[in-house]
């Protein structure tokens, strides 16, 4: 991985798609039905000719008739660029073929279906910073187009929180970035298989893609801001991906880990960035906007879980050796602590916990996940149950509809995993927590 930036040049502004005709590409007179000679508003073409009558040195003038327009069907769901130009679009998705003989971006009116989702992308599309389009574009199927529309109305990533302006604004550099389109498609399409989609084959081509590209990308140095946070996008983007797959809590972790690298040494300038707000202490400040700071009114019932948790957890002391278990440990016990009093404050312990192993070397890291370290898989299976348990609780209390990653189907697939690995004399550490388990999946 470079770790050579390269700030963004003056001219790399994104403009809006209606002004990328106005002395750029050259408009195309495609189905106009028109000769040689000027345009008049009305469609007809005038020539002015000088003919001699009568005396010399005199001269009148002639019009001659209209040459009539080529008629055509009317489009009435073509690209914006067509309309403008009055011809006929052919509709075809994601560019019409008018558009990209061009060289124009190509975006079409609201759909009733996707109105909420295009209409705020094309309000945010004058900040993004721009990129150049491919010169051997991607082609995508109609399906794609399915997964893509997923994406920018429900399965795009639920952090940074409310986050969902900046989300719009990301798939706007998809169409420059392969391997941040792929990211999109594998995520929308990984969601849509937890909800019977029948979408994995297609989710995992889309990630197998997405990582080959990004990793390409990532052996060079980053030449602009629009291509830092395409980097950064990808890779959030697969780490979600990673939270909707049974089996995907490792890579979720290592894709998290990715996250903070990539900000840190493949990004460019986080100041300027789409971004710039996902730090830990911007996470913390929406956490506490959104959430609020009033203490959480707990059932005696969630009391109680509280309780048992931390008993469970505190158990595992013995086994922590390395410096890594013993301060995970500590966190996910202040985490469990803090709920008791304040959502806001457990969440901002979450991403103290996380910054942990996103800050731990490679050489703490590697045997911390390894499956065969069995006090950290134990770890991991009191982690994912307070994660899930102080969501549930928090979103319950506060009764606030935000887009947090608890997706309760997985994380029970998660812990069981987790605890399917144990050998017999650590089974008693995760009789606790899967019991829990074995109720939070009959309810």
């Amino acid at each position: 991985m470079d770790h050579n930036h390269h700030p963004s040049p003056p001219s790399d502004q994104w403009v809006p798609c209606y002004t990328c005709s106005l002395g750029g590409a050259p408009e195309l007179a495609e189905d106009s039905g028109s000769t040689s000679g000027l345009e008049t508003p009305s469609g007809s073409v005038s020539h002015i000719s000088t003919l001699h009558a009568g005396e010399p040195g005199t001269t009148t003038r002639t019009r001659r008739r209209p040459v009539p327009r080529k008629g055509h069907t009317k489009s009435r769901l073509g690209c914006f660029n067509c309309k403008r130009r009055k011809v006929k679009c052919q509709e075809t998705i994601p560019s019409c073929s008018n558009c990209t003989r061009a060289g124009l971006v190509c975006e079409y009116p609201e759909r009733p279906r996707m109105a909420s989702a295009l209409s705020a992308s094309r309000m945010s599309v004058a900040v993004v910073p721009t990129a150049s389009l491919q010169s051997t574009p991607t082609v995508f199927t109609p399906e794609d187009m399915r997964y893509f529309h997923h994406f920018l109305v429900t399965a795009y990533p639920p952090l940074p929180i409310q986050g969902d302006q900046i989300w719009m604004q990301t798939a706007s550099l998809s169409h420059s970035y392969d391997y941040l389109m792929h990211a999109m498609l594998g995520l929308a399409a990984s969601h849509l298989d937890i909800h019977g989609g029948n979408c994995a084959s297609q989710a995992l081509a889309h990630r197998v893609k997405a990582i080959q590209s990004l990793n390409t990308s990532l052996s060079k140095p980053c030449l602009s801001q629009a291509e830092g946070d395409a980097r950064f996008a990808a890779m959030m983007a697969l780490a979600f991906q990673a939270s909707c797959m049974a089996e995907g809590m490792p890579e979720f972790l290592a894709m998290s880990r990715g996250c903070h690298i990539i900000a840190n040494t493949a990004m460019g300038s986080m100041k300027n960035s789409l971004f710039r707000e996902f730090t830990q202490e911007g996470y913390c400040d929406s956490v506490r906007r959104v959430i609020g700071i009033v203490p959480l009114d707990l059932s005696e019932e969630q009391d109680m879980l509280i309780q048992d948790f931390t008993k469970s957890l505190r158990a595992l002391g013995p086994l922590c050796k390395s410096p890594l278990e013993v301060k995970f440990l500590a966190s996910t016990d202040a985490i469990a602590k803090a709920a008791r009093t304040s959502a806001s404050e457990a969440f901002s312990q979450f991403a103290a916990l996380y910054s942990l192993f996103n800050h731990s070397s490679n050489e703490e890291f590697a045997p911390f996940v390894d499956p065969s370290n069995y006090p950290a898989q134990l770890l991991f299976i009191h982690f994912v149950l307070i994660e899930f348990a102080i969501g549930h609780i928090a979103l319950t209390t506060v009764n606030k509809g935000c887009r947090f990653a608890y997706r309760k189907r997985t994380c029970i697939a998660w812990m069981e995993k987790l605890a399917a690995g144990l050998p017999a004399e650590y089974e008693k550490y995760a009789e606790w927590p899967m019991n829990y388990v074995k109720r939070l999946a009959a309810s």
